[in-house]
């Protein structure tokens, strides 16, 4: 029997499109983010999903949008701005900030957080799924952790991963080194679960009989080849002899052609810069005169600048990645990453599409879960399943 799924704060779709690819139905989906939900629509045209803010849709009425389905699991990564970093760095008067009493349930700010829940205890499904920051669980001396733990108590549930939370996305085929906090939670009595087994190791760890980490060439190297006034939405490869795996997978149900593979336009100033910048190098790696032409405040913007290097994983692709792309330099070409490339390195294939200005489309890819993490875990809570 297929089971059903909804996923909340669905963004673009990669827990979904990942649990899909293991076997799940997803059913309804929500998130706040019309150019979301227009591609989660896209690319998921059986599932209902909703363009709306989930606090503002109570559980019973979610049901009957998507037609009184059972649902068997739940999915979703819910936005905490009082325990995020970036969120901190913008909520400079949080009286809380050190305060280990810190109330997790009882801060309006966290109200998305707390929907999150009201669907689990609604719903009442098998399993839920939530996924967070590695900060999660350190924040405020622990107490966030510690208090979601006692609500998953509180509703019947337990914590199936609790001494195993984080999971590096290169470790399990991912070409980008993102941490993340996955929770994965029963209600099934007795239910035994075992953690995904370690198959990609750093090239450092030199008696590992795994694979190596899937690379940014790995990656991306078959992708049409652009510059940054390129603005053909959809066109061939630039190769389709001697794909590796990892391409061949991104292709599978592509014929020949792939939409997305368009940049952001990049200052001349900046190109300037770039071309002075090596492979895995900074801004603050460069000499003054050169940091001169494109000038930052350096107590800060250290970093701001970085070109990913070819023979080793992305580092983490982050929603800021709409805004300028200066922390994605190719590592080859003149310019910043394309909306392609950047989906590629979040493991999303190429006939996943996404809609939405050049902006949304980057930050639809930088905010999801890389999708062959995401399959990973649902294919572990289904063979536990069986």
């Amino acid at each position: 029997m297929t089971k059903n799924f909804i996923d909340l704060f669905c963004g673009a779709g990669g827990l979904s499109l990942g649990f899909e690819r293991a076997g799940y139905k997803c059913v309804g989906a929500i998130d706040i983010s019309k150019a979301c939900i227009n591609t989660h629509k896209l690319n998921f045209p059986d599932c209902v999903s909703i363009n709306s803010d989930i606090s503002k849709i109570k559980p019973n009425k979610f049901k009957e949008k998507i037609g009184n389905k059972k649902i068997h699991l739940i999915i979703g990564g819910p936005p905490c701005p009082t325990f995020s970093t970036i969120g901190h760095a913008k909520i400079k008067s949080v009286k809380s900030k050190k305060n280990s009493n810190f109330t997790l349930f009882e801060d309006d700010r966290n109200f998305l957080f707390k929907n999150y829940f009201n669907y689990i205890e609604y719903f009442q499904p098998d399993h839920f799924i939530m996924e967070n920051v590695p900060n999660f669980i350190t924040k405020y001396n622990g107490s966030i952790f510690t208090q979601t733990k006692n609500m998953v108590e509180k509703l019947g549930y337990k914590i199936l991963n609790e001494n195993n939370l984080i999971f590096n996305a290169a470790d399990y085929g991912v070409p980008q080194t993102r941490k993340r906090m996955i929770l994965i939670g029963t209600k099934i009595k007795r239910f035994k679960y075992n953690i995904p087994e370690i198959k990609y190791f750093s090239e450092d760890n030199l008696f590992s009989k795994n694979q190596k980490y899937l690379t940014v060439k790995d990656a991306i190297s078959d992708l049409p080849k652009i510059t940054d006034n390129w603005r053909i939405d959809e066109c061939e490869y630039s190769k389709s002899n001697n794909l590796n795996n990892y391409q061949k997978k991104m292709r599978a149900k592509t014929n020949g052609t792939v939409k997305n593979n368009i940049c952001r336009m990049t200052n001349e100033r900046a190109k300037r810069v770039f071309k002075h910048m090596k492979q895995g190098s900074k801004y603050m790696d460069l000499p003054k005169k050169i940091r001169n032409i494109l000038p930052f405040r350096e107590d800060i913007f250290h970093d701001r600048l970085k070109r990913l290097v070819y023979n080793k994983p992305s580092w983490t692709v982050i929603a800021h990645i709409g805004m300028d792309g200066y922390m994605y330099i190719h590592p080859t070409e003149t310019r910043t990453l394309s909306v392609r490339e950047a989906a590629r390195l979040q493991s999303f294939p190429d006939d996943f599409v996404f809609l939405g200005t050049q902006m949304e489309t980057y930050h639809q890819v930088g905010n999801a879960v890389p999708v062959i993490l995401a399959e990973t875990i649902a294919k572990s809570l289904i063979k536990n399943s069986s």
